[in-house]
């Protein structure tokens, strides 16, 4: 019985597999099935699985972006949002990451792709972030490090809760850049929202699954650690906790906690 179950089990991730394959080709629905979630953090967790591949953790978060664009690009909502080139305004507010995106944007700045800016250049551009929380940095029009002329340097492999930042109305973002909404809230796309923040659960669960941390850190703060300590990604998988000093202010709604749960559950049953 014991040897049927294992085959079951075996047969039945093959299938979600193939159906994470699937998704990841066509993106998530909206409002996806369970099924669905399940399939698409499998296909993570299987990436997360690779023990031999010390880039298995940002490339784990490159499937989940992945996700999030192609499931976007699929099913798009007919509401326009008010995001444009050159509008970066939501680029001087508070971002967590998670450890796995931060390896994936020190990957972009060593390659050299974000509009030629170094290691040490985005260290130092972040370093007045450090320590902010996101109410002291509402009216501040303190930059992400990664911002260059007006626009993301690293627009493709920006992180999920960025994918989520998107506003219908123009005024609604300057009033808050200047210090005038406080407190206020700014319209954004549900849809949009809606893509980024499945994926994310994804993406938590997955590495939830693989017994991986997923505590999430201000972004330049995280991104100064990927950058700057050497084989960060490959020490941070086989369990140092070089993020330990960072300030843990990014706290996870329990909706989105109660998501990663059951999925993770699902995938380690």
């Amino acid at each position: 019985m014991a040897d049927v179950t294992r085959q079951q089990r075996r047969q039945e991730t093959r299938a979600q597999l193939k159906l994470g394959r699937s998704l990841l080709a066509k993106g998530l629905p909206i409002t996806p099935r369970r099924d669905e979630v399940i399939a698409a953090a499998r296909l993570v967790g299987a990436k997360l699985s690779e023990r031999d591949n010390p880039r298995r953790a940002s490339q784990a978060a490159q499937l989940a972006h992945d996700l999030a664009e192609k499931s976007q690009s699929a099913n798009p909502g007919k509401l326009a949002i008010a995001c444009r080139r050159g509008c970066h305004y939501c680029c001087h507010t508070f971002v967590g990451i998670l450890p796995a995106e931060a390896f994936l944007l020190a990957d972009a700045v060593k390659s050299g792709i974000c509009a030629g800016l170094t290691p040490e250049m985005v260290t130092t551009l972040g370093a007045a972030l450090e320590g902010l929380s996101p109410d002291e940095r509402i009216g501040r029009k303190l930059a992400c490090p990664l911002l260059v002329d007006g626009a993301c340097s690293a627009y493709r492999v920006r992180p999920l809760v960025c994918r989520q930042a998107t506003s219908l109305k123009l005024d609604d973002c300057i009033d808050e850049f200047e210090g005038r909404n406080l407190g206020g809230r700014i319209e954004i796309s549900s849809v949009h929202l809606a893509h980024a923040s499945n994926a994310h659960v994804v993406l938590l669960a997955g590495l939830r699954a693989a017994d991986l941390p997923e505590t999430a850190y201000e972004l330049a703060s995280a991104l100064r650690i990927a950058l700057t300590v050497p084989d960060a990604e490959k020490r941070w998988l086989e369990g140092e906790d070089l993020f330990a000093d960072l300030p843990q202010k990014v706290a996870r709604p329990p909706d989105v906690e109660r998501g990663v749960r059951e999925i993770a559950a699902a995938l380690n049953a």
